[in-house]
């Protein structure tokens, strides 16, 4: 016998559902068989993460994104990209020199 079995996740709606919903959500994201570093299947398991980590941190009253995984990688494009402008309006050192 084979089955195959679709899970439709509406992430809009992922605040308004039970613990254990979320919770099974959750493993449905894991077994994704989506390929490594697919953005759709990352995103949800990312979303169906940020809810459980809400609700767990809920009666805490902590700030709960201060922090962000990416934001080193935000840094580095950011410090990139300025230094590229930069590079970009400065004169080449070599376009001023005089040729004898």
């Amino acid at each position: 016998m084979q089955s195959e079995v679709t899970f439709k996740i509406d992430t809009d709606k992922l605040p308004h559902y039970t613990d254990e919903h979320i919770s099974s959500l959750w493993h449905v994201a894991q077994a994704n068989p989506a390929p490594f570093g697919d953005r759709d299947a990352g995103a949800l398991a990312e979303l169906i993460g940020r809810e459980i980590i809400r609700r767990w941190m809920r009666w805490a009253g902590a700030p709960l994104w201060n922090h962000q995984g990416r934001d080193h990688y935000s840094l580095l494009c950011r410090q990139s990209a300025a230094e590229a402008a930069t590079e970009a309006a400065a004169p080449a050192d070599d376009a001023t020199t005089e040729v004898k």
